[in-house]
């Protein structure tokens, strides 16, 4: 009735009437609204919601034109245009209204919201209920928009400008984003505001619903196709930041909720907070477990608790991140983690059903089976990462071989996931490592060959999407299995087949343009030169990975050196090593400029001398390192720094390393800081490759700003420039010096956050997503690492750059260019030098140096026993063993367990032990080492012994054994050597270390077992009958993680 009496335009009715009357009353005005909904409601209770969807928006220009007069007016207004906001929602498939009109219908709920006021004073739960779903039908709506990349239509129209297309688009995603947040703080008050707290029993479905919608929209906005341009101020960390605010204040309306814990477990884990995401992991797995046994004491299904699969794919995250960036500690947890989940599936297994069982328990959860395949994936790289880690000789076969069999149960086509690339990957590394070459050259090819294509990638959350896939995904998830396919190629001495396998990783992307892009007037490596012609810069591929990938780049890089080194000798190999360096900057940018950003707060920082500034770049471009770096910056920094460094919890130390910790940085300064003015650059390659590098001017290298929690509009975010001035580099700038460019000190700086500037200038590439992954997304998608801090993303920089500087100089010195690898080593520790001030600007305690943190690279102490160990194998090459021994002594001082540095020691005591060398040098003045260093004590007097008549076995003068000084020495230096290396040899670092095993051989030899010295050798035989020309470590950063 009311459809067929009321008229069918009421906007024409209050026109007509308007026109007759002047103007209409209030009452009459409140009389069209509520006609208007009235009859809009009949026709959706008879079915013909088309119908009512126009007579809805038939009135929209007429309310335009209107002012909220009476509350009457208010109410049925804000009733008419709520309606039609949940008939809009594009999330629900409307087909009455499309996704344009649908946002112009919004939007006029929006204005006629604000000009009311968003309170019209006491108001039902009903008509609350009604106005809070229409911001929901908003939110989704917008949501569906970016889900679906659907067009958008800005709400303001902007004056036309002469921008570029790339620029437009970025402008209208900031429009985008604007509208989304305004729309997702009023939404989100109502909600807080308007819900109670549930009961222990039951659950805020509107709570739940609205996390796992803000969860899906924070998918995509840190996704591949959104950049931190696009995002405004703060970037893709200021959203994750306001993600974690927003799961936090859901969780004071609802009671014990897995999903909120889970989300905030994974979204804490993509910001780097390790520490609060398995807070929230733990807390997570409790009450879980909890619920679990209460819903199986009970006989039913707890709705409120995760369903398992979700449960085994969260645990098997957990396992993935603690594997990946984690430490010795974070092994043990992943391992404990393993473990609960092999009783739950032995559980699991035992309740199953027989085969051809008519009933199933009713309390049984149906799993999936992907899930299981996920879980036995998991456990088995716990497993075998712990293997690398655990001090039990005797249990790591066992541990190795449990790992390859559970990692081969999770391939089972049982499972429907036996083209899996992860634990493919994983299996052919263990089997790698167990010098099983052919089954894991089968594991390999069997991840690299076409059959892989299809499978699906799963990830944490257990719910299905069909997510976004990354571009490239599948090659660039396939570059660590070509490595680790050449190195198991060259384990069987198939050197050609290892070359072409490091080519096809770089081969599969087409044309190197496409992985390298364009870079005009930039050092550029052997795969773009073809490039070369073109004019101007686009991006590639390697701009949108994270740094666990670039790594992976530049290993095979390594690889193909000593690849070259192999086949061709090391001279060819060394006209690769500006290749490396110049790849190394194409993919990470300047070093200088990233130190100089990183030395802001040395000028802020109360100085100790006059001077109170740390040196410039790193790379220089002239002159000498002797003019560049003289001695008087060099006691500043050092009488800087060194005071601050404090021993604050001395029981605790030894876990970061695994050993007990000596502290020599307490007691004693760094060796090349003695060195530095007997160093002088020559015309060398070394220096020519270092001025190309430190040219560069790559600003992609910029961390995430540090950013309020909720960005209200949106901002490119140049504000945030002006927190500190920021020096020019050397290579910039090389007339003006980094000391001139900081002036002024202002200490209160000092205790501002160590933030850079947001990303999304115009300036500045965009920086892959670090993000964790959608649930169940494309099998082309690729995890992006954490958003690390700018210490620790400094620090995997600096540990690669050491080791590429390390890897040089060892070319050089077997090529016989010792002066070149002088000055690469000379680069390595200059390298650790500055980074070790940053890191005692930013910690106070000795523990900070011997501590590497979450996500890779190595701590300050383990890069400065690098860098001395390389210092002594060059002096060891060039027949000077008593300096060498003395870089030696002072690698193991910073870290005890260095394997090369115990095998470099080891060897020169046992020269010691059979007089090959004097016990002490015997004209030290005349010898010329790299450097002039203080030498450690040596044990013994300096008279040279005699030789040796027999192996000496006692160690005790006495009556009966008359031994003089001289030879107790030797007895001391041979009895060191054993127990350095009988200790190696049982940890993950030594134990298939041939080099090691062989040194202990000559150990066993010279201390007359025979009979042990035969069966080490035998073993090393075993070990060099597989070993590659690198070790399988090399593959890629997060180790038995893909």
């Amino acid at each position: 009735m009311a459809v067929s009496r009321l008229p069918d335009s009421l906007d024409t009715v209050a026109a007509r009437l308007a026109g007759q009357a002047g103007s209409l009353t209030g009452w009459s005005k409140v009389c069209v609204v509520k006609g208007t909904f009235l009859k809009g409601s009949a026709q959706e209770r008879t079915g013909a919601t088309a119908d009512a969807v126009k007579t809805y928006t038939s009135i929209l220009p007429w309310l335009s034109a209107q002012t909220a007069e009476s509350a009457q007016f208010r109410m049925w207004t804000e009733s008419l245009l709520g309606r039609l906001c949940q008939l809009s929602d594009q999330s629900e498939g409307s087909n009455f209204i499309g996704p344009s009109d649908a946002l112009q219908t919004f939007r006029a709920f929006d204005k006629f919201s604000e000009g009311s006021g968003r309170s019209t004073g006491s108001v039902t739960a009903d008509h609350a209920k009604s106005r809070r779903l229409a911001w929901k039908s908003y939110y989704d709506t917008l949501s569906t928009i970016i889900h679906r990349d659907l067009p958008y239509e800005a709400g303001l129209v902007q004056a036309t400008t002469e921008k570029s297309g790339e620029q437009d688009r970025t402008a209208l995603r900031l429009q985008q984003r604007a509208e989304l947040k305004r729309v997702e703080t009023i939404y989100e008050n109502l909600l807080i505001k308007e819900t109670h707290f549930p009961k222990a029993s039951e659950n805020n479905r509107e709570i739940e619903v609205w996390v796992e919608s803000v969860i899906s929209n924070w998918r995509v906005l840190c996704g591949a196709s959104w950049t931190d341009s696009d995002l405004g101020e703060g970037g893709k960390e200021g959203i994750g930041r306001s993600v974690i605010d927003i799961l936090y204040r859901a969780a004071t309306k609802t009671f014990h909720s897995t999903q909120i814990l889970r989300y905030l477990f994974i979204v804490h884990a993509s910001l780097a907070e390790f520490d609060l995401a398995f807070k929230a992991f733990d807390s997570y797995i409790e009450i879980v477990t909890r619920g679990k046994d209460r819903a199986e004491q009970e006989g039913k299904t707890d709705e409120g608790v995760d369903d398992d699969s979700t449960v085994l794919r969260t645990s098997a995250e957990a396992i993935r991140l603690l594997c990946r960036f984690g430490c010795r500690k974070e092994a043990e947890k992943a391992v404990e983690i393993g473990r609960n989940l092999e009783k739950w599936l032995n559980h699991y297994e035992d309740t199953k059903p027989a085969t051809g069982a008519s009933e199933v328990p009713a309390k049984r959860a149906i799993v999936e089976p992907t899930a299981l395949a996920i879980a036995y994936c998991a456990i088995g790289i716990a497993h075998a990462h712990w293997a690398q880690f655990t001090f039990d000789a005797d249990a790591r076969a066992g541990i190795q071989a449990k790992a390859i069999h559970l990692l081969r149960k999770s391939l089972s086509p049982s499972f429907e996931d036996p083209g899996n690339v992860d634990a493919l990957y994983a299996l052919a590394v263990v089997l790698a490592e167990t010098r099983d070459i052919v089954g894991a050259i089968k594991a390999a090819k069997r991840a690299l060959s076409s059959a892989t294509k299809t499978q699906a990638a799963y990830s944490t959350d257990g719910v299905l999407s069909s997510g976004s896939a990354t571009e490239f995904g599948r090659e660039r998830k396939l570059i660590p299995l070509w490595h680790l396919l050449a190195l198991l190629l060259t384990s069987r001495s198939e050197y050609t087949a290892a070359e072409k396998a490091c080519e096809a990783a770089f081969a599969q992307f087409g044309d190197p343009t496409i992985l390298f892009g364009t870079d005009a007037g930039s050092v550029r490596s052997e795969h773009l030169k073809e490039a070369s012609g073109h004019n101007g810069s686009t991006p590639g591929v390697v701009d949108r990975m994270g740094n666990f990938e670039k790594t992976g780049i530049l290993q095979i890089k390594m690889t193909q050196l000593a690849l070259i080194e192999v086949t061709d000798g090391a001279i060819a190999a060394v006209d690769g090593c500006d290749e490396l360096l110049a790849l190394y900057g194409r993919l990470f940018g300047s070093p200088a400029a990233e130190k100089v950003k990183l030395d802001v707060p040395a000028t802020l920082a109360p100085p100790q001398t006059s001077t109170g500034t740390t040196k410039g770049g790193i790379f220089r471009g002239r002159g000498s390192i002797r003019s560049q770096k003289d001695t008087s910056a060099r006691s500043s920094a050092v009488g800087l720094t060194a005071p601050a460094i404090q021993v604050t919890d001395e029981k605790s130390a030894p876990q970061a390393n695994g050993h007990h910790h000596h502290l020599p940085h307490l007691i004693h300064h760094h060796g090349h800081e003695d060195e530095q003015p007997n160093v002088t650059r020559s015309s060398s390659k070394l220096r020519k490759r270092s001025t190309s590098l430190g040219q560069r001017s790559v600003t992609g290298a910029r961390q995430p700003a540090e950013v309020p929690p909720r960005p209200e509009h949106a901002s490119d975010g140049t504000a945030a420039q002006g927190i500190a001035p920021r020096p020019l580099s050397s290579a910039s700038s090389p007339g003006k010096s980094v000391e001139s460019s900081e002036t002024p000190l202002r200490p209160i700086a000092h205790n501002l956050p160590h933030a850079s500037p947001p990303q999304g200038h115009e300036d500045q590439p965009p920086r892959q997503d670090t993000r964790l992954p959608a649930p169940l997304p494309d099998t082309n998608y690729i995890p992006p690492d954490p958003r690390f801090s700018k210490l620790q993303d400094r620090r995997q920089k600096v540990s690669l750059l050491v080791d590429i500087w390390i890897f040089t100089a060892g070319l050089y010195a077997r090529a016989q260019a010792f002066e070149d690898a002088r000055d690469a080593v000379a680069e390595a520790l200059k390298l650790v030098e500055t980074f070790e001030n940053e890191l005692s600007l930013e910690f106070s305690t000795a523990k900070a140096l011997a501590d590497k943190g979450w996500g890779g690279g190595k701590s300050v102490e383990e890069l400065w026993a690098d860098a001395y160990n390389a210092r002594g194998e060059l002096l060891v090459a060039r027949s000077l063993k008593h300096e060498a021994r003395t870089d030696f002594e002072r690698a193991l001082l910073h870290f005890p367990d260095h394997p090369q540095a115990i095998v470099g020691l080891s060897n020169v005591l046992l020269d010691i032990y059979t007089q090959d060398i004097p016990m002490e040098p015997i004209k030290p003045t005349e010898i010329t080492p790299l450097s002039p260093m203080q030498t450690a004590p040596s044990p013994g007097t300096a008279t040279e012994p005699e030789p040796k008549k027999h192996h000496l076995t006692s160690h005790i003068p006495s009556a009966e054994n008359q031994l003089s000084p001289p030879e107790l020495s030797r007895l001391a230096a041979r009895d060191r050597a054993f127990g350095l290396l009988s200790t190696l040899t049982k940890l993950g670092a030594g134990w298939d270390y041939s080099e090691a095993w062989y040194a202990l051989a000559r150990a066993y030899e010279e201390s007359g077992q025979i009979e042990k010295a035969k069966e080490v050798l035998w073993w090393c035989v075993e070990l060099e009958d597989t070993h590659p020309v690198r070790n399988w470590r090399s593959v890629a950063l997060g180790g038995i993680v893909l």
